[in-house]
């Protein structure tokens, strides 16, 4: 699949690259220089006050924004400037012109780390399982997962923060649901449970005819795909919302709720949603053997879903005592630590 921001990153940050980096006081320069200084040793003045310059590789580079990052405040980033060129060129007037923040800076350098794994096939899913009340195997969530070269996992979390920063969160949004599919035919181990976010789906006829059409090819019934809103933040377009979830439905996909009880996924969202699963937020499911309030919230969020015909499902599980509370209250599916931790398949080799 051809990705054009991942086109865009690579134009910005080379195999070498000469780096110009201005500060808007003289306070923010010495607390730069006092974080970077061994970074980028061979470094000289630049052509203003408060402004160096310096040859960096991408991993170079990587190392100085890291140092950035934890030296310089957020607003100090904001108000540094950074230009990136290719090593022997020099910088004229329009490109001090289109320069970008540090923070632009570190975000287009954490997407570069993320365009390396979408480039070299290191993006995959890992399963965490989902069992009903009795404790039958009912599915998996797909979970995003990324390698690095010295075979370190990579959590999600990461990458769709850079995901989001240097606008590839449609590209890695895709690639997730696509690599959750194929997971899912390879192993058949049940329902299974793909992730998406509604910010990610720009027009859902066009993003997700594909995902219908994959789904197909790859024998999949949509009845055993729950598609799983999850979102760091409001979704403030609601009719957006409305017609990713009619598509899903028509196509016969069903939908859950991420979270439900947490800042995001609260009362309204549950309304708007009207989900055929109910995942109960796991904040809510710790300690919930010894806190009435809890066990009170739990209680009718399980009563809700029984209500409305909808699965419920309690997220986290860490302990037996927590098992043995929403099983009694009446949950119909358990995840968590205690069950099962994320695992990555093993290849099938077909004869």
């Amino acid at each position: 699949m051809r990705c054009v921001e991942c086109e865009r990153i690579r134009e910005i940050v080379r195999d070498h690259n000469r780096v110009f980096l201005s500060f808007p006081t003289a306070f923010t320069y010495e607390k730069a220089m006092a974080g970077i200084g061994e970074a980028a040793q061979a470094y000289s003045s630049g052509p203003g006050p408060r402004c160096i310059t310096f040859q960096a590789t991408p991993d170079e580079l990587r190392l100085i924004c890291a140092r950035l990052s934890r030296q310089l405040s957020s607003e100090e980033r904001h108000h540094s400037r950074a230009l990136v060129l290719p090593a022997d060129d020099e910088p004229t007037l329009g490109q001090y012109l289109g320069t970008l923040s540090v923070d632009q800076l570190v975000a287009v350098v954490d997407g570069l780390r993320l365009v390396e794994l979408i480039e070299s096939d290191r993006l995959f899913s890992a399963l965490q399982p989902i069992f009903r009340a009795d404790r039958t195997m009912f599915g998996h969530e797909a979970l995003l997962r990324g390698r690095e070269l010295d075979g370190t996992i990579i959590p999600a979390g990461p990458l769709f923060a850079a995901a989001a920063q240097t606008e590839l969160l449609f590209t890695v949004d895709l690639i997730a649901r696509r690599l959750a599919l194929e997971t899912a035919a390879r192993t058949g181990n049940g329902v299974i449970f793909v992730n998406f976010d509604p910010a990610s789906i720009y027009d859902p006829t066009y993003c997700l005819a594909e995902t219908v059409a994959f789904v197909r090819e790859i024998g999949l019934k949509p009845h055993d795909v729950i598609f799983e809103v999850t979102e760091s933040g409001e979704v403030r377009d609601r009719d957006h919302l409305r017609r990713i979830l009619r598509f899903y439905r028509d196509a016969g996909f069903r939908v859950a709720l991420d979270d439900v009880g947490a800042g995001f996924a609260g009362l309204n969202m549950l309304l708007e949603v009207q989900p055929d699963v109910i995942k109960i937020d796991m904040e809510l499911i710790r300690g919930i053997d010894r806190d009435r309030y809890r066990q009170s919230v739990v209680g009718h969020l399980i009563g809700i879903a029984r209500d409305v015909g909808a699965m419920s499902v309690a997220e986290g599980i860490e302990t037996e005592a927590e098992m043995d509370w929403v099983v009694n209250a009446g949950v119909d599916l358990l995840q968590g630590f205690y069950l099962g931790r994320p695992y990555i398949p093993e290849p099938v080799h077909r004869a």
